[in-house]
């Protein structure tokens, strides 16, 4: 699995939420090992929703990604579970919150 760096992930999602034209609060992201059943926790319809996730290089660079987000611009922090207070999730998912 291919894996990215801090600023390349930081440069995704920025990409993408311009791309997409929402306002930051509108959106949510979180870290864990499996995005797709984070994702799906949170009501995502991969199908249908918009959203994203990218596999960090490490925990603590998937951390910093989700710190700078919610602490630069509040982007909303996805519910942790145990596994993420472990440190064993590296992958960063965000998706844009439906109305």
């Amino acid at each position: 699995m291919t894996t990215y760096s801090v600023q390349q992930i930081k440069f995704e999602c920025l990409s993408y939420i311009k791309e997409f034209g929402a306002r930051m609060d509108q959106w949510v992201m979180g870290i864990s090992s499996d995005p797709s059943q984070a994702l799906a926790r949170h009501g995502v319809d991969l199908s249908k929703d918009i959203w994203i996730w990218k596999p960090a290089l490490s925990q603590s660079a998937a951390r910093a990604v989700l710190d700078f987000f919610t602490k630069r611009y509040q982007v909303r922090a996805a519910e942790t579970n145990t596994e993420q207070e472990a440190g064993s999730a590296h992958c960063v998912f965000m998706f844009k919150r439906q109305p």
